[in-house]
């Protein structure tokens, strides 16, 4: 009998067309991985986009990605010594897609960013905004 110790409960997973979507317990957020990119939502209460804005947010990210990656490449000429294609990956925040229209892109994780990262804000397939942290 293990009297001070738990065995981990399992992460609560749904599927909705097909998707499977998992709550992280441990960081309390969606995740989901749509047409191999990996999906993240921020709040408790999930607002799923439908497939349709899943693959128009998929189709958004592909056109801005010459320009979101033009915009990291200045960023780090201009303040840093990290590179692309470094090993960097993307994310996207769905957290206001559904009530917003608004959704975010992440850019972090490669080998000569440290825990830099990168967010630009998307809306009516243009980016609104753009934020850097680490």
């Amino acid at each position: 009998m293990r009297l001070f110790s738990k065995t981990p409960k399992p992460n609560p997973k749904i599927v909705v067309e097909g998707i499977e979507i998992t709550f992280e317990r441990e960081h309390e957020w969606w995740e989901f991985k749509y047409r191999g990119v990996d999906f993240i939502a921020y709040d408790l209460s999930l607002a799923m986009p439908s497939q349709g804005e899943l693959d128009a947010i998929l189709a958004d990210s592909e056109s801005l990605k010459p320009e979101m990656r033009s915009r990291l490449k200045q960023h780090f000429d201009e303040w840093s010594d990290a590179k692309l294609d470094d090993g960097e990956t993307f994310m996207v925040d769905v957290t206001e897609v559904v009530a917003t229209k608004t959704f975010g892109v992440t850019w972090s994780g490669g080998a000569s960013w440290g825990d830099l990262g990168a967010d630009f804000m998307i809306k009516n397939h243009v980016i609104i905004d753009e934020a850097w942290g680490d």
